[in-house]
């Protein structure tokens, strides 16, 4: 039996009738289902003393309450919080906001979303299991990138034995954040970073080798050592992802592209590994009353990225062609030289003729981060 059950019976969690044990019907009358969920006037796991800290934080985690999603929901629609359009507020917390996490749906059972049910039985777990929660809801990207497959290698940390309570700790899940966030996750105290305690600059990584001498300050990681990673071709609201057979056959769609960082307040790069988001100018249509996004162009389609693809011989950092042959540094990622090698390296870019050709109703949104006119003077390009 669960520890829990030494000290508590069902109805301490899930209220009912334990008078009437001979009834199915009785005895479940006022039955709470998921204890653990925020969205009810109590949680349970904050009762009689339990876990009542860590839930008050919890219930505006940014685990919970994904404050940069609605930000940018808001953003994309001319208003400054999701609060001022209640449609769009409406239609996030009935699709959006379903996925995202109770207590029991990262320590007890799979999510919802996931297809429910324990993992092992009634048993509580303090650290979460990493396939049947933490990549029971992150799966199309983050999954298939750690674990590797359709050609691609596992994430160097994954090959190492970690799992993803390694770098995401409970504090960062549990920990009270608001929206002051704004329109990114990465601007958050906790959350995980390459640098936090494991590749500093202090221990001579910065100064290891050329590449990261010269490159240290201007380019991400995941500009260099991620391997192709998954990007949504399309959004997925009103079950999309479930029932339209186009948006199957195009998602994911996995690329790798480099263009400037959005977040240059945030992260020190210049440039970075961008990731395509799920949104198009009419994804919330279906919502009742929401609306068009009007300010749509107010942020890039294409956001920063810290792919969970790390590898660390990529296509840009293996310059070794042979036992005793190696091409010259910049013929792995620089736009120069001959044809071949500039139009193979030039698909790593993001350069406005590819969002033209690819997504013509979003370029005026990534004006900020396509290279075109940005790429160093030395390259030919």
């Amino acid at each position: 039996m669960d520890d829990h059950f030494e000290s508590l019976s069902c109805v301490d969690c899930h209220d009912g009738n334990a008078n009437m044990p001979n009834s199915k019907e009785k005895a479940h009358t006022g039955l709470i289902k998921d204890p653990s969920e925020m969205v009810s006037e109590s949680n349970s796991c904050a009762g009689s003393g339990c876990h009542s800290d860590k839930v008050e934080t919890y219930k505006s985690s940014l685990h919970q309450n994904v404050w940069g999603m609605k930000k940018a929901v808001a953003v994309r629609a001319g208003a400054s919080s999701l609060s001022e359009c209640p449609a769009l507020q409406e239609g996030f917390r009935g699709e959006c906001n379903n996925c995202h996490a109770t207590c029991g749906d990262c320590h007890i059972s799979r999510p919802n979303s996931a297809g429910k049910g324990f993992i092992s039985s009634h048993k509580f777990k303090g650290k979460p299991d990493q396939t049947n929660n933490c990549l029971a809801c992150h799966g199309s990207r983050i999954a298939h990138d750690f674990l590797g497959g359709t050609g691609r290698s596992k994430d160097a940390h994954a090959k190492m034995g970690y799992d993803c309570m390694t770098c995401h700790t409970g504090d960062e899940m549990h920990g009270s954040v608001t929206d002051s966030l704004e329109t990114n996750r990465y601007n958050y105290e906790k959350a995980a970073s390459c640098e936090a305690g494991c590749h500093e600059a202090g221990d001579t990584l910065d100064i290891a080798n050329i590449y990261h001498s010269e490159h240290w300050d201007d380019l991400s990681c995941f500009v260099c050592h991620a391997q192709k990673y998954n990007n949504c071709a399309a959004c997925h609201v009103n079950d999309a992802w479930k029932t339209d057979p186009i948006y199957q056959e195009n998602n994911p769609d996995e690329n790798f592209k480099i263009g400037l960082n959005p977040i240059s307040s945030h992260r020190r790069f210049k440039y970075a590994a961008l990731r395509h988001a799920p949104i198009a100018t009419d994804t919330y249509d279906n919502w009742e009353g929401a609306g068009a996004l009007t300010n749509y162009d107010a942020l890039p389609t294409w956001k920063y990225t810290t792919p969970h693809s790390i590898k660390r011989f990529t296509a840009r950092t293996d310059t070794l062609l042979s036992d005793t042959t190696r091409v010259k540094c910049w013929e792995s990622c620089h736009i120069k030289g001959d044809e071949i090698t500039r139009t193979r390296n030039k698909e790593f870019f993001l350069f406005g003729d590819y969002i033209h050709e690819n997504w013509p109703s979003e370029e005026n949104a990534n004006i900020s981060v396509i290279v075109d006119g940005k790429l160093p003077n030395s390259w030919d390009n």
